[in-house]
Formats: structure tokens, sequence, C-alpha cells
């Protein structure tokens, strides 16, 4: 069975996790493959409103497994609260069972948090997206899979807290990362994750062969693409269909249906020009009773 790529077709909050959701009962798997925790959908359990950032909207499947694909920057403490408070609701531990981390999904430090707090321009999340991807391209960042061999290696902390400190003093931030502190971080994750990380992509290459629906969830929306999209007010990540396969690792040609969300009145966040906004009472009706 072909994967499918569900896809939002602006500026994001179109609604792309309830359709998730629905398709998930027949799906097999649900991958992320872009972006990090500055997507979001909600999930009602019983009276609990549990708001989800990085777990895929399948989560709710018992019988779904989840993805958390190449393409992703993730933040491993944000993970961990998402799913303390699923199992809070009665959920199960996800980790190794059914939830896998790209072992070449780049991680999210509180360095990088503390370098994205300092530019306000854009109007970004601040949760360290775009430095994280930064890293990345620079070929400097730290990917779940590398976890494993610097998690005792003394000289790699020195090195990369001094590379940081630098790059803090350099912005003007009064933020320093202490070698000790990233040593300790690095051992939390490998002693969190060490079950999920998994070659992902391969996982969702042989569950295509064998004729399992595999659903490729994307974040944010079109017109946040980092190169077709509103630039400089974009995102860090590609969030077309072009990178769905590419960011979860599986080729080309699995993918038969592509979903693009939209709804019937356009929101954006961040600093960007939206040029039918609506600055009237019927804009602030739309986002008031919208909770926009």
């Amino acid at each position: 069975m072909p994967a499918t790529v569900i896809l939002g077709a602006q500026w994001g909050d179109e609604g792309k996790g309830k359709l998730v959701d629905r398709l998930a009962e027949q799906a097999t798997w649900v991958a992320r493959f872009q972006g990090g925790n500055n997507a979001g959908h909600t999930v009602v359990i019983g009276d609990r409103i549990l708001k989800f950032h990085l777990l895929p909207s399948g989560i709710t499947r018992q019988e779904c497994s989840l993805v958390l694909g190449d393409g992703m920057v993730i933040d491993p403490w944000v993970l961990n609260t998402e799913i303390e408070n699923w199992i809070e609701t009665g959920g199960d531990d996800p980790r190794g069972n059914r939830l896998f981390v790209s072992e070449r999904a780049h991680i999210i430090l509180p360095y990088h948090r503390a370098m994205d707090s300092l530019d306000k321009t854009i109007g970004t999340t601040g949760r360290g997206i775009g430095p994280t991807y930064s890293d990345k391209i620079n070929r400097i960042g730290l990917r779940f899979g590398d976890v494993n061999e610097v998690i005792n290696d003394s000289n790699w902390a020195a090195t990369t807290s001094e590379r940081m400190n630098k790059s803090l003093e350099a912005a003007g931030s009064d933020v320093r990362i202490n070698a000790s502190e990233l040593s300790e971080e690095v051992a939390w994750i490998h002693s969190v994750y060490s079950s999920s990380i998994a070659n992902t992509g391969l996982m969702l290459d042989t569950a295509l062969k064998l004729d399992e629906h595999v659903i490729l969830e994307g974040a944010q929306g079109c017109l946040l693409d980092i190169d077709q999209g509103t630039f400089p007010f974009v995102t860090s990540s590609v969030t077309s269909r072009g990178n769905a396969t590419h960011g979860a690792g599986i080729h080309p040609g699995h993918v038969d249906d592509v979903i693009g969300i939209t709804k019937a009145y356009i929101t954006r966040v961040g600093n960007g020009a939206m040029p039918t906004e609506l600055e009237d009472d019927v804009g602030h009706h739309l986002g008031t009773v919208g909770h926009e």
C-alpha cells in the first residue's frame, strides 16, 4: 500500500492533526518528517486536554507505530514531557515499542534555545529550531545516532561547549554552557531514548514493501517553506511534498496520495506579512471564536 502525505497548504494551523487522526484508523504507521516542537495538535481524552508538539497524531491509535523522522530536529525534554503526559492518561509508554526516533534526527540542546531567544525579528517560536538546523547544515550538530559515541567523551563535551560559548558571547548572550552539564544531558538522552533510536527510514521502507499503510504527517504549511515560502518570514525546513519522502528516508515512488489542508479563513503566526489580514470586528470575532 502506498504512503499518504498530509500537508498544510497555508501558513499552518489548518487542522492537519484532526485529519491524520482520522486516517490513522486505517494506517499502521504515522511519521513526522520535518520541523520540531514548533508544530502542534490537541488531543482530548475525557476531561483532559493534551497538547502534543512532537508526538505524531497517531499516538491515540494503539495499533499505530510512530516515527520521528530523519529531517526533524527534536527537543528530548519536550518529547519526554509529552510521553509522560500521555502515560498519565492511561496510555502506553511507546518508547521502543511503537515510537521510534530516527538516528539521523538532530537534537535541540539548551544552547540552541538560548541562541533562538536572541532573535526577535522573524517572530520564531524561540524553541531552538533554527539554530539546530543551522548546526545541521554546518555539519556540527548532534544526532540521536551519535549520542552513544559521545556519551563518555569528555573531549567532545569540552570542545563543543567551548564552541557554543564563543557563539553565545558573540551573539550577546549571558548564557554559558558547562561541559560537565552537557555530558550529563547527553547521558540522560541516552538513558531515556536508547530503546527508541533506530534506522526509521529502513523501517518505513520495509513496512511499505509489506503493503502497510504509512501516513507522512507534515508540520507548519507550504507558505512557511524555507525555499518556497514568504522568505525570510518562514520556518527553517522544507514543508512541501518534495521533502516528505526525503525527510522520512523513503523512496519518492512510495507516495500515491498528497492531501493539502486548508481552512475557510487564513491565519499565520510570527511577524510575516498577511495581505488579507482582518483588523476589524470580523477579524477579532474569528480569532476569539476560533481560538486563534
